[in-house]
């Protein structure tokens, strides 16, 4: 199961600050400074683009049966053929979603709203749902995780909206529980699941989409 993009890590969190002095800044630039600042609060404070969404409002409270160890290299990962964990929670509407043996093959992915390899992922794959409505008799499930609001493309019910996200979404909880029992070390991060609810299969990484429909028929 090859894959074409580096994943991203939880902990590759990587943010750069500019510092300014004030000394070297002319009296005329620090009024224009504090102009932007006022515009820039108004945006903020009056209904802008920016949205002020807390983290306890994007997170759920899932409930997790099993667990896998967690995800090294596809070539030797020992959890092929045995059970995958089931999980039930929410989405971002507060309906009811669960993964769980229901005799159906299914392909789930953990997706992380700042990891830049998740959001070249999503919409190359929403294309392809729209374009051919994806593998028949194989279900596709989402985990929406390790959410963070100091991290860019927050929240994640806003950009898998704007995206046009179709798959079903599960708000894993603040501590990434459902990603854990998965195994997940990276994102995007893939598991397959048999009709007899063993895994076929885990993926970190970007999955070129042939390559991805590929998986998803030798489930069926």
């Amino acid at each position: 199961m090859a894959t074409s993009t580096k994943p991203s890590s939880p902990e590759s969190k990587g943010t750069k600050k500019r510092s300014f002095s004030m000394g070297s800044i002319p009296i005329v630039g620090v009024i224009f400074a504090v102009v932007a600042l006022i515009l820039v609060a108004a945006v903020v404070f009056t209904g802008g683009e920016t949205v002020d969404v807390a983290l306890e409002d994007e997170v759920g409270s899932p409930a997790v049966e099993g667990s896998l160890p967690p995800f090294s290299d596809p070539a030797s990962d020992t959890t092929i053929g045995t059970p995958s964990p089931s999980v039930s929670g929410v989405d971002f509407a507060d309906n009811a979603v669960a993964i769980g043996d229901d005799g159906e093959p299914k392909a789930i992915v953990f997706l992380a709203h700042w990891c830049p390899h998740c959001q070249e992922e999503v919409p190359v794959v929403q294309e392809w749902l729209d374009e051919t409505g994806g593998v028949d008799g194989v279900t596709m499930y989402s985990v929406a995780t390790s959410m963070d609001p100091v991290r860019p493309n927050w929240p994640p019910s806003a950009w898998l909206e704007e995206e046009g996200w179709t798959v079903p979404v599960i708000r894993d909880d603040e501590l990434g529980t459902t990603l854990a029992s998965y195994g997940g070390t990276a994102f995007p991060f893939w598991v397959f699941v048999n009709s007899d609810g063993t895994v076929a299969g885990r993926v970190s990484g970007n999955i070129p989409i042939d390559q991805l429909e590929g998986i998803m028929t030798s489930l069926t």
